[in-house]
């Protein structure tokens, strides 16, 4: 700005001083025209120095400022809803590794679904000063006033998987429409294994988590099946299902009672290898596992590779929505890397939803 000012000031004291040459010679013919061409002269390279100068201006003006790199040091809280969840647990232990190569400090805190709980692990890694909190929340609507309290105290806050409100970047998922996919997948293979089946006479059972608003919008999502078949039935609905052992407890009382039902979905990765298990053991009442078929979300390792083994039937979770890129744990790091370094970064950062299935799952794992 100085040396547009500058430049400005030049050019009207050479513009006053041939006007004034101007005026002094007005009896002439030949001077005017003399004066009028060093005049326009003098203007166009006063406008192309201006030009050259605001130029340098939007770029010095318009770069973001250049972070140091440096993250060593640096201290991060990742908040878990439950790390009982093969999923979450798998998440968070390979962003947590990423970071430890990288001289930062990482901690897992575990809500153990206690929203109450982790609103006050908030609280506590701002008060002690912590550079980054990424938070996966037991209740999205709970945690807005104690995150906007740790954004006064100077912490950054990443989000991932639900809407808080309030955060300083974000990884969403819609959770209603990785159920609905999840259903697709399950009718899907339903008219592919049984296409003459008649109205209402393939049973289904949904195990559930409605933990949390966003968890239900899942098993929402999940129980629209009923509306893309009329072959489908939901006979039973079990809910708090999120881990292996509670799926295999839920699936000996169901098929007492429902010992047809054919098709399992499953709020998450860790219930639908439970069911799996179940069904694949010995001495399992599911007597022919080419028939049967379970769905879930969230993918992990052990995941994919059942879905992967039933292409054979040697297991019977066949499909399972995973959301992010192929590198979850990498785009998780990453973007918190960019945020405690300084540098520019994505304020929203949506998460794609994938169906895998035994066709695409090597693509994946």
């Amino acid at each position: 700005m100085k040396k547009r000012l500058a430049l400005l000031v030049a050019a009207g004291m050479t513009m006053a001083a041939l006007v004034g040459c101007g005026n002094g010679q007005a009896q002439t013919t030949a001077q005017p025209q003399e004066q009028n061409t060093e005049a326009d002269s003098e203007q166009e390279n006063t406008e192309a120095a201006l030009q050259e100068t605001d130029a340098e201006s939007e770029e010095t003006d318009g770069a973001p400022e250049e972070a140091s790199g440096d993250i060593t040091g640096k201290t991060i809280g990742y908040l878990i809803p439950d790390t009982s969840e093969s999923f979450l647990s798998w998440l968070s232990n390979g962003v947590k590794e990423k970071f430890e190569a990288d001289g930062v400090k990482l901690e897992i805190a575990d809500a153990a679904g206690d929203s109450a709980k982790q609103i006050s692990q908030i609280e506590n890694f701002a008060a002690s000063g912590t550079d980054l909190i990424i938070v996966m929340a037991v209740d999205p609507t709970s945690v807005g006033d104690a995150l906007k309290r740790a954004q006064e105290q100077g912490t950054l806050v990443m989000v991932a998987g639900s809407d808080t409100g309030v955060y300083d970047a974000s990884m969403m998922t819609d959770q209603y429409d990785d159920g609905c996919q999840m259903a697709q997948m399950a009718v899907t293979w339903i008219d592919e294994v049984y296409p003459d089946a008649e109205p209402g006479s393939i049973e289904v059972a949904i195990l559930e988590s409605r933990d949390t608003p966003e968890a239900s919008l899942r098993c929402d999502g999940m129980n629209t099946i009923v509306e893309l078949s009329n072959k489908v039935s939901v006979v039973q609905t079990v809910g708090g299902v999120k881990d292996n052992a509670t799926a295999q407890s839920a699936m000996e009382n169901i098929m007492q009672v429902n010992p047809d039902i054919k098709v399992v979905l499953c709020y998450n990765s860790g219930g639908g290898m439970g069911v799996n298990e179940f069904v694949m053991r010995q001495g399992s009442p599911v007597s022919d596992p080419s028939k049967f078929a379970v769905f879930a979300s969230d993918t992990d390792e052990a995941s994919l590779d059942l879905v992967a083994k039933s292409a054979t039937d040697e297991a019977v979770l066949r499909g399972i929505i995973k959301f992010g890129s192929n590198d979850l744990i990498g785009d998780t790091y990453n973007l918190a890397k960019k945020m405690i370094s300084g540098e520019s970064y994505e304020v929203m950062n949506p998460d794609p939803l994938t169906k895998v299935t035994p066709e695409n799952v090597a693509e994946i794992q």
